[in-house]
Order: structure tokens, then C-alpha cells, then sequence
């Protein structure tokens, strides 16, 4: 039902466990030993009375696939809310839980012996598998019903504005006919090129007002995880924390905000020029990602900064946007189900990392298992193994996309963590006069990178830690851009 006033709801809570949780984020295993600041999750219900959305955005690394289906059950006691319309996505920090598992353990018992693999740490208290999933799909329940019994009339605006979170996280080494890509590279090193690809600093914004014209809410795609934390073991919402406290303070103290991750897999809020110099032993351990690492910078100042920024950015959108509002928007929704080519291995590299993992089942046994340096070591035959299995089982990765057209803006999820390249391609062709673009939303997708990305190497763009390659990329910006024409050309 197009141009119908529009009912909007909004919810937020705290998800912050009450007790130690396994981590997620990193290839090493953490247990939180603390809370550095609260994790939440928000929620917008938007219906027309024809056409409904509900966005539920989360301070996670992943959508936990674990507890879809629980909540959906968990739902069915509402029938009036439909669970088809609802999109789930995460802001990426890296100091949060799936509320489950330690998410590279479930993949490393499927290629190594459970007897060679590093202790887990369970401290008294810990709070996973069905307990975890328990918790966790009780508060989404509750927020997502609040959200749709909060629904009122209401309005829609949006602006496009800009703020510097983002750098590159790819730099290049070498020379410029034989260069490679290292992520997270020391740039201080003598022989640093560049970065394999630029950087995205727009802002995309959508604010929500009540009859009154009074502000509610507002959708923030920041095109960058928040990832300034995420070698340590506590939990935190990252930037979005004093991101979220400094738009309340320019906009209103009760006002809901909404943060989505735009497409980032080659982007981080770490500015590598700048701190390689005080940081070259740290970058190097931070590749390794098999330790936490102390790094000769103030996180919290840049999280404070980043936070400023967006604010920043919000407040000068807010004063455009407070001037035209719309109360009965072109709203439509569409789920796009879509698959892609799985990135192939060879028979050689498979027969390579069999011998590979063969080699340390020899070395470790249960009287001396490995340790986090060994098993991270072997983070790249065991990839190799886990795609050759999936290819045999299927050469088609199959997950779903929301489109939505509210006015002119547009929103279109994906579950990968997707280079940003394929986000430009989309927002410069699409006849929306914004696209927010949503990564990992609704499914686990790995990294998508680019050739650029393939051709440089390095974590992020091998096999191991990808599910689709390139072309698998040219493809979902072409089946977005489709439906996003259709919605334009229906409305």
C-alpha cells in the first residue's frame, strides 16, 4: 500500500550478559573478563498497513545463525507480527558474543582432532550454549514485540553527510610490478606502496519524527565496524558507545539510534599510517591474531573521537532533514533470495592442506595438545578443507537480501563483509538519491573481496576466509541494482 501514513516503533535494551561469555571476532579464543561498556540491540518497526519492516540492529561480530529459528518460535505467540519482514544485522564490534560458542572452535572441530586442540577456557559462571541462547533470544523477543506495539504515526526524513571513520586496512608492499597486500601491514616499512583501495567517509542518515514534529529516531549507516577494541578480552559496543551518547546529547536524550555497518570488509576505524611508526611489533602480533595485543595508542580517545564525528555528521544532517518531512512515504519491501558461486578450490590445494593437518595431528596429541600460535597458524589449510568439503556438497551459496524503497532512500542488506567497491557501484547507479548499504545482515558470508583484493593476498581475500569470490560480487550489485530499478520504476 504505497503513500499510506506511516506507523513507526521504536525499542532498545542492553544485551549485555551478566557473566563471562566466549568471544567472538578474533581466530584465538577469549573469554570477557569484564564490561567495558554496555552491548544493545535496537529495533525500528516501520508499517503502512500494506507493507511492513522491522530492523534489528545488534552490537555482535555476526548474525548468531544459532538462534533464528528459536526466536522465530519464539514469535509465533504474535502472529501479527510477520517475521518474514524482519532483517537482522550488527554493527561488527569485535568485543561481543554469539551467545553460544566460541565461533572458530565449532569450525576447527570439524578439520582437528578435539583432543589436539587448545584447552577452552570455561571460568565458573560462563554463560553459552543453551543458556546463552536462552537470554539472547528472550530479549530480541521482547524488544521486537515492544518495537511493534510501540507503533504511532509518524514521519520519515533523510541526509547525506560525511565523517572520517574509515581507513584503508589493506596497505601494499613491494614494488609496483610485484606487490602484495598485508592486513593490517606496517606502513613505517620501506618498502609500503600504498593501500590496495581508497576509503568511504559518507554518512548515510534516515531520521523518523512523531505527529508533532519531534525527532525519534535516527538510522546511522557508518560504513565501518567498530573495531578499535577488538584484541582484548572485555565487552564493549566500540565507538558506537560514546557514538550514541554524543547524538543524543545535538539531538534529544531520549532519541533512538539505529546503527548500521555499510560495506567495509577492506575498511577499519585504525588510521595505519598514523600509528604504524610506535606500533611495528604490535601490527605484527595483531596479524597474528593469536594473543591479545597492546597497542601505543589511546583507544578510548579515538573511540571518543570516532563518536564526536558521527555525531558530528548527524547534527548538520538533522538540520537539513527537520525541514522536510514525510508522512506518508513510497514505502516498499521486497526479499530478494539470491545465490552465488562458491569460490572453488583446487584438488592440489586440497590434497596440500590434508598433508598439512595430517603433519599436526603427528605433532599433537592429548598429552600435548597445541596452542592458539599453532591452531591460528593452521586457520588457512583448515579453510581450504572446510570449502573443498562445501563445494562438494554445493556450488551455490543461497542467502537472502532485503530491499527497501522508504521516499527516495534505499535500503539493501547482504551477509558478507563486503568491500566497499561493490557499495560504490551500487549507490553511484542506483536512481534512489541514497542506498544504505547493510553488511552482514541476515546470514554469514565471509569476506567478498575484489580482483585487486585477490591479486594482493593476504587475510580477507583467500579462500579461508572467503565464501565467494569477485564474481560473486559483480553479481549482487547487479541483482540490487535490478531490484532497486523495479521498486523505482513501481513507485
Amino acid at each position: 500500500m504505497k503513500n499510506s501514513k506511516l506507523k513507526i516503533g521504536w525499542a532498545q535494551c542492553s544485551i549485555t550478559p551478566n557473566g563471562p561469555v566466549l568471544m567472538e571476532g578474533q581466530m584465538y579464543q577469549r573469554t570477557s573478563r569484564y564490561v567495558h561498556d554496555p552491548i544493545t540491540a535496537t529495533v525500528l518497526a516501520l508499517d503502512n498497513g500494506g507493507v511492513q519492516a522491522i530492523l534489528v540492529s545488534m552490537d555482535m561480530t555476526e548474525i548468531p545463525l544459532h538462534a533464528m529459528e528459536p526466536l522465530r518460535l519464539s514469535l509465533e505467540p504474535y502472529p501479527e507480527i510477520p517475521f518474514e519482514a524482519i532483517s537482522f544485522h550488527v554493527t561488527h564490534t569485535h568485543n561481543s558474543t554469539s551467545f553460544y560458542d566460541d565461533f572458530m572452535r565449532v569450525e576447527n572441530e570439524q578439520v582437528y582432532d578435539k583432543e589436539i586442540l587448545p584447552p577452552l577456557d570455561k571460568p565458573e559462571g560462563l554463560i553459552y550454549r543453551e543458556k546463552g541462547q536462552r537470554y539472547f533470544v528472550g530479549r530480541i523477543r521482547d524488544l521486537i514485540v515492544t518495537a511493534w506495539e510501540n507503533r504511532t504515526y509518524g514521519g520519515i526524513s533523510y541526509a547525506h553527510d560525511y565523517a572520517a571513520v574509515a581507513f584503508n586496512r589493506r596497505p601494499q608492499f613491494g614494488r609496483e610490478d610485484d606487490k602484495v597486500s598485508i592486513m593490517y601491514g606496517d606502513c613505517s616499512r620501506e618498502d609500503f606502496l600504498g593501500f590496495e583501495s581508497g576509503i568511504d567517509t559518507a554518512v548515510e542518515l534516515l531520521y523518523t519524527w512523531d505527529e508533532r514534529g519531534e525527532v525519534t529516531g535516527v538510522v546511522c549507516n557508518v560504513p565501518c565496524p567498530s573495531q578499535v577494541y577488538e584484541l582484548h578480552c572485555f565487552i564493549s559496543a566500540d565507538y558506537w558507545a560514546p557514538a550514541r551518547n554524543a547524538i543524543r546529547e545535538r539531538l534529544a536524550k531520549n532519541v533512538y539510534v539505529l546503527p548500521m555497518c555499510g560495506a567495509a570488509g577492506d575498511l577499519a576505524p585504525v588510521d595505519l599510517v598514523q600509528i604504524s611508526k610506535t606500533n611495528q611489533q604490535a601490527l605484527k602480533d595483531w596479524g597474528g591474531q593469536s594473543k591479545e595485543v597492546f597497542r601505543n595508542f589511546d583507544m578510548t580517545l579515538l573511540c571518543q573521537g570516532i563518536g564526536e564525528r558521527v555525531a558530528e555528521a548527524v547534527a548538520r544532517g538533522y538540520r537539513i532533514a527537520r525541514n522536510y518531512i514525510d508522512y506518508a512515504p513510497v514505502f516498499s519491501h521486497r526479499i530478494l533470495s539470491m545465490e552465488l558461486p562458491i569460490r572453488q578450490v583446487s584438488e592440489e590445494d586440497y590434497q596440500e592442506a590434508r598433508k598439512q593437518v595430517e603433519a599436526l595431528h603427528q605433532k599433537f596429541s592429548r598429552e600435548h595438545p597445541m596452542e592458539m600460535t599453532d591452531l591460528v597458524a593452521a586457520f588457512e589449510p583448515q579453510g581450504v578443507i572446510l570449502r573443498y568439503r562445501q563445494q562438494n556438497q554445493s556450488d551455490r551459496y543461497r542467502f537472502q537480501c532485503h530491499i527497501l524503497r522508504l521516499g527516495n532512500v534505499a535500503v539493501a542488506t547482504n551477509p558478507f563483509e563486503l568491500y566497499h567497491e561493490f557499495a560504490q557501484r551500487i549507490k553511484a547507479r542506483a536512481q534512489a538519491e541514497q542506498v544504505f548499504i547493510v553488511q552482514l545482515a541476515n546470514g554469514c558470508g565471509g569476506y567478498l573481496p575484489t580482483e585487486a583484493a585477490v591479486r594482493g593476498g593476504s587475510y580477507s581475500s583467500k579462500p579461508a576466509s572467503t565464501v565467494c569470490g569477485p564474481d560473486g560480487g559483480d553479481i549482487l550489485v547487479e541483482k540490487t541494482l535490478e531490484l532497486l530499478k523495479e521498486l523505482w520504476r513501481e513507485g
